[in-house]
């Protein structure tokens, strides 16, 4: 993505008798590298500005890293060839001076526009992921936020692109090292020999990275586990792929016709891969190789004539000049495309895309022209690494300095905003009624509660701590067949309510434990992230140990013999086929009735509603008029019904708990009830809302304890 075919550095003292050069340095240009460099661009481009008509755009990333390790990895064997050893302070100044100019504007740009663009809630997140930028470990941040329950649906930010960038320059540091040691092998083994095996050494090195990388992408995949997109041991393998390629790879004038074929499957591999993949599709794992694959086709069958090449399209101007400034459009259009959606709501109809694609390129060839070019070719830069690495280096921290601004900025509004939540506190201290879901109870839905607009929690806050039901022994995703089971409330009572299933059975605990501490009822709770209680499993990983921890928890509902079970889901969960109907509804019927058979009364939720995607952007900036943020009450329900279906399917007595009034109006569902958040996350309520739902499961279960 950010390397030159053309930059060649040949040294003064050769390794004894070299063998054949690398294939990056037979020839001094790469027209079809080139366009392979336009092609990933244009994918990537693609997919960020319509993902519905090109959703697996996104391996144009993995086109990128094949290149990057080819292009690289001929330079530095070039070097070692001719020279016996790498410049690792050479290396890494000219990386310096290709790579950080033109991104370092490019975040700067950002820097200074975000705060008057972006919402003020999502300022925060820009600040860590700009220094993640700067310092490149942008996806590591990513990583991290994965598989972090609360940032997991974090909004994607203008530095979001950084990750791959930032892969690279990780391999950057290492991939020297490896070939540094590789040259010393070689160096021993031809004074004892008489001959240097650079070429094998460096290919077993870099299999030592490529085969553990690549096994470990396949098994982070196959779990699950989302961090495997953005983390570099998983990629390591695609750029070492170039590598390999680099060093093997001798270029003919013969064999036209297989060259050509050759280019063509590489081509159509990286196409299928772009139509056929999508969002949802495992990556990068197994379903990596095909893009990877074809990319090296691509680049193994060099430059191809006669029947079936496509020289003509990889020699036209527009496609030379594309790869010419992939690397500058790469940093530009993700910005351009994040800004149009915060502005726009949506993303771009075909018209805008034009416009869109005319800023991306203007942008492209103003920071090759004038940032690119002459910062790489700058004479005080090269003169001297250490004067380049310094520069750098200060370059870096002076950026990191300016983005301070996404901390300021917030910092100073919520200030104004911790005031409105302590007012709300204080009116819910002195028993303000209309507190949360009160406002629902008196039918006026209204937001606040203050004489002033006030939301409790603080909707700029960093940190939404989901519910109050925190003990890790109570609710952690737990590997083994089993879930935790805890008690609370009034440990002699009479009266036991048993609660099952997963996140979203968590977020009623809390107002179920209120009710039950009120009444003077027993909570046992049964709960474990991502997996409802049902007989039948989700589709996604893991799921097969959830249906057994299920069963073990009967087995103790069983022996406890409570007088209710409260069973609870996320409704957008999607479940394995069970049967006749939707999937799940037999999984979850055959669940009701093994609860039933315990002898307890089966309650069933609904799910509360959702909200729109950009919730807390939209309260931030609707602070005074949080309406502007609530769904069609249809919309904030659809696809939902499969535990109405369950209930009804069960040949026990089910009761379906509908709380829907106590979040929607008869038309909408507002994301700001009675000074409070609705909602912690784009699928749960918050932790503070939440117990003021306590009357209404009082109500609900008064029953069943005989008041």
């Amino acid at each position: 993505m950010n390397t030159t075919a053309t930059e060649t550095r040949p040294g003064p003292a050769p390794l004894p008798a070299p063998a054949a050069p690398a294939a990056s340095s037979t020839r001094t240009f790469l027209p079809e590298v080139q366009a392979l460099r336009a092609l990933a661009v244009l994918l990537v481009v693609a997919n960020h500005l319509r993902p519905d008509l090109m959703p697996g755009g996104y391996v144009g990333v993995d086109v990128f890293f094949v290149i990057s390790g080819f292009l690289i990895t001929g330079h530095m064997v070039k070097e070692v060839r001719a020279t016996g050893r790498l410049r690792l302070g050479h290396f890494w100044a000219n990386r310096a001076r290709r790579i950080l100019p033109a991104s370092l504007l490019a975040i700067l740009a950002v820097v200074v526009t975000a705060p008057f663009v972006l919402p003020l809630a999502e300022l925060r997140t820009l600040g860590r992921q700009a220094l993640g930028s700067i310092f490149y470990v942008q996806n590591w941040i990513l990583a991290a936020d994965s598989v972090d329950y609360s940032a997991s649906e974090n909004a994607a930010t203008p530095f979001q692109h950084f990750w791959s960038l930032a892969v690279e320059e990780q391999f950057y540091l290492l991939w020297p090292l490896v070939v540094t040691l590789a040259a010393l092998a070689a160096t021993r083994i031809a004074r004892r020999r008489g001959s240097a095996p650079l070429a094998a050494c460096l290919t077993v090195a870099f299999a030592l990275v490529i085969i553990p990388s690549f096994v470990w992408s396949v098994v982070l995949v196959g779990q699950g586990d989302p961090s495997a997109y953005f983390v570099t041991t998983t990629r390591l393998w695609e750029l070492g792929v170039g590598g390999v390629l680099a060093v093997l790879l001798r270029y003919t004038d013969r064999l036209r016709l297989p060259r050509a074929l050759l280019a063509l499957a590489g081509l159509g591999a990286i196409a299928w891969s772009a139509f056929a993949l999508t969002a949802a599709s495992p990556f990068p794992g197994a379903n990596a190789l095909l893009p990877v694959l074809g990319t090296a086709a691509v680049i193994a069958a060099g430059r191809t004539s006669g029947v079936g090449s496509l020289s003509w399209l990889v020699d036209l101007r527009p496609v030379q000049w594309v790869g010419n400034v992939s690397y500058s459009l790469y940093l530009w259009h993700f910005p351009v495309a994040i800004y149009f959606v915060a502005w726009a709501g949506r993303h771009a109809n075909k018209f805008e895309v034009i416009a869109l694609l005319a800023v991306m390129f203007a942008l492209s060839w103003a920071s090759y022209n004038w940032v690119e070019q002459p910062f790489r070719k700058a004479a005080w830069a090269r003169k001297s690494d250490a004067r380049a690495l310094v520069a750098a280096l200060v370059a870096m921290l002076l950026v990191a300095g300016s983005a301070s601004v996404f901390w300021i900025k917030p910092a100073t509004q919520e200030q104004e905003w911790d005031q409105g939540a302590a007012a709300v506190e204080q009116a819910r201290a002195a028993g303000n009624d209309r507190f949360g879901a009160g406002a629902t109870r008196d039918g006026s839905y209204a937001p606040f509660i203050t004489d002033q607009p006030a939301i409790l929690p603080n909707p700029g806050a960093a940190d939404k701590p989901l519910w109050l039901v925190d003990s890790k022994d109570c609710d952690q995703d737990r590997p083994e067949d089993d879930t935790a089971m805890c008690e609370y409330g009034h440990p002699d009572s009479q009266t036991v309510i048993a609660v099952v299933g997963d996140s979203h059975a968590r977020m009623f605990a809390q107002p179920i434990i209120q009710a039950a501490e009120t009444n003077g009822w027993k909570v046992v709770t049964f709960l474990r992230n991502s997996c409802p209680f049902s007989f039948t499993p989700r589709t996604i990983p893991g799921a097969d140990d959830c249906v057994a921890a299920n069963e073990r928890t009967l087995e103790k509902i069983t022996r406890l013999q409570p007088d209710a079970v409260v069973s609870a889901y996320y409704e957008g969960s999607e479940f394995q086929a069970d049967g006749e109907g939707r999937h799940g509804r037999t999984g979850l019927a055959a669940a009701y009735d093994a609860l039933a058979g315990t002898g307890a009364r089966v309650f069933a939720m609904k799910d509360t509603p959702l909200p729109r995607e950009d919730v807390f952007a939209c309260v931030g900036s609707h602070y005074s008029d949080p309406g502007a943020c609530a769904v069609p009450r249809a919309e904030a329900f659809a696809g939902r019904g499969l535990t109405e279906e369950a209930a009804e399917a069960a040949a026990a007595d089910v009761t379906v708990v509908d709380l829907t009034d106590r979040f929607c109006d008869e038309t909408t569902c507002p994301a700001v009830l009675g000074g409070v958040s609705v909602y912690a996350d784009l699928n749960h309520i918050s932790d503070v809302y939440g117990p003021t739902l306590a009357p209404d499961f009082a109500r609900v279960l008064a029953p069943v304890a005989g008041s």
